[in-house]
């Protein structure tokens, strides 16, 4: 019997000011290889009953991006339902499949709000392994990692547009801040650390992520935070 690979449901979200509730909502479900078996991209049309987008000057390129047929539309219902359709017929093939974001306890638990807030419901059916693929980057960061300092000037950065420009060397990367723009980024880093074949900090609810990620990987970095860096 042929096992089949393990798909990485690579999610990302935008959220409103004040409630923190998903507007925009992308994923793309891959293997370790890049090959893509599904995605989505959705502006989520409900969420503007309750608030306001954080990155608000970006929403004209949403409608660019709606025209260009990008993003979709859609009532969260109709996201959530997608979503974890797709995640089920993977299921029924075979796959493992595991939800996976940069910084996941942030994704993983605004989407709960957001269904709690909209629906009264989860936003998973079932429960799914889960993975911050910022943690497993920081786990086996290469060891000449540099970036810009952080506020503080005792840390590299390690935001996802900061690794993304070091693992892509794409120097002058910006982070868009439009989900299925940052999925695309992300899914990169994701490839980049699993060929790396390094055990995975997997979890099964958003409580149990590690927090302070910039640590970990300053640490393996040798930078403890107790002397400046040199600037």
């Amino acid at each position: 019997m042929t096992v089949k690979p393990t798909i990485y449901v690579v999610t990302d979200i935008e959220t409103t000011v004040k409630h923190k509730v998903a507007f925009d909502v992308a994923w793309k479900s891959i293997d370790r290889n890049g090959k893509e078996y599904n995605r989505g991209s959705y502006v989520i049309t409900d969420a503007f009953k309750l608030d306001v987008p954080y990155f608000k000057e970006k929403l004209g390129f949403y409608f660019d991006d709606t025209y260009a047929h990008l993003i979709t539309p859609k009532c969260f219902a109709s996201v959530r339902t997608i979503y974890n359709q797709q995640v089920k017929a993977l299921q029924e093939l075979g796959h493992k499949v595991i939800f996976c974001a940069y910084n996941a306890s942030f994704d993983a638990t605004h989407l709960g709000i957001t269904s709690e807030r909209l629906l009264g419901k989860k936003f998973l059916y079932e429960q799914m392994p889960m993975l911050d693929i910022w943690h497993y980057w920081a786990n086996s960061c290469p060891l000449h990692y540099t970036a810009k300092l952080t506020a503080s000037k005792k840390f590299y950065s390690t935001t996802a547009e900061d690794v993304y420009r070091f693992e892509a060397q794409v120097h002058d990367f910006i982070e868009k801040h439009i989900a299925w723009h940052d999925v695309e980024a992300e899914s990169e880093i994701l490839l980049n650390v699993l060929r790396r074949k390094k055990k995975m900090p997997l979890v099964y609810h958003p409580k149990n992520f590690k927090g302070s990620i910039y640590r970990v990987a300053n640490n393996r970095l040798g930078i403890t935070g107790k002397e400046k860096i040199a600037a």
